[in-house]
């Protein structure tokens, strides 16, 4: 590559060409040159299919993590859990259902009264502040709610879900079915660009073990278009 952008005589014109090409290919992110799953959802059917994340996860003081859900059949629905080896409750999770959006954190569940649009995509983000001891949740670039809590760093040694989790699942409960894009994780409280991958844990092919029927590729989805949305594509509630 050095050789190819810096080595051999170029007239000025093509020497300035190459050079932005030389720039522009060093600004491309790493995931974006094959590993990135920019056309690639998460289709869950009630509680048969999932993704397991294949990294493990660090210590966090600060924590962003936001997804993209479209409820597609109504009900009950969880978009992910992270639960540790000593406790079925989850350290971290987002579920919902025809009532209310549910955020997990250290095996509490926070209730926020609002219910997601069907057949829509949501931005959907969960922040955590231990400094702070404070957890938001923010839909489609709006932070709808804030609570004060005691917190305290997520412990490391759990698994981490997309779809419902056979041993937390609501007796009784009518079960939905979601799609999910964009999982991201972020070890701080910024705000992050639409297809900006995740710095903790990523949208890509490396991250992620699925079952057969869990993925499925869509061309219509915000990152996977040449042309780039605007975020219209993420409605009011």
């Amino acid at each position: 590559m050095y050789r190819l952008c810096f080595g051999g005589r170029q007239t000025w014109k093509s020497h300035v060409y190459l050079v932005v090409w030389c720039l522009l290919q060093a600004a491309v992110p790493p995931a974006a040159l094959g590993n990135f799953l920019a056309d690639t959802k998460a289709v869950l059917n009630s509680c048969k299919d999932h993704w397991t994340l294949h990294t493990a996860i660090p210590l966090l003081f600060q924590m962003t993590v936001c997804v993209d859900v479209r409820v597609v059949v109504p009900g009950a629905w969880v978009a992910f859990s992270y639960s540790s080896v000593h406790t079925p409750k989850p350290e971290l999770g987002l579920e919902g259902d025809d009532e209310a959006i549910y955020g997990w954190l250290l095996r509490v569940r926070h209730r926020f009264p609002l219910r997601l649009s069907p057949n829509r995509w949501h931005r959907v983000c969960l922040r955590m502040d231990v400094p702070g001891n404070t957890f938001s949740l923010e839909v489609n670039g709006q932070t709808v709610a804030e609570r004060t809590v005691i917190a305290q760093a997520i412990p490391t040694s759990g698994s981490l879900w997309l779809g419902c989790h056979r041993r937390g699942r609501r007796p009784g409960a009518r079960l939905g079915r979601v799609e999910l894009y964009l999982f991201r994780m972020w070890a701080d409280l910024g705000h992050h660009g639409l297809c900006e991958d995740g710095t903790v844990i990523g949208w890509n092919a490396q991250s992620w073990v699925t079952s057969p029927a869990a993925s499925q590729s869509d061309p219509h989805l915000l990152c996977g278009e040449t042309d780039a949305k605007t975020p219209n594509l993420y409605r009011n509630l």
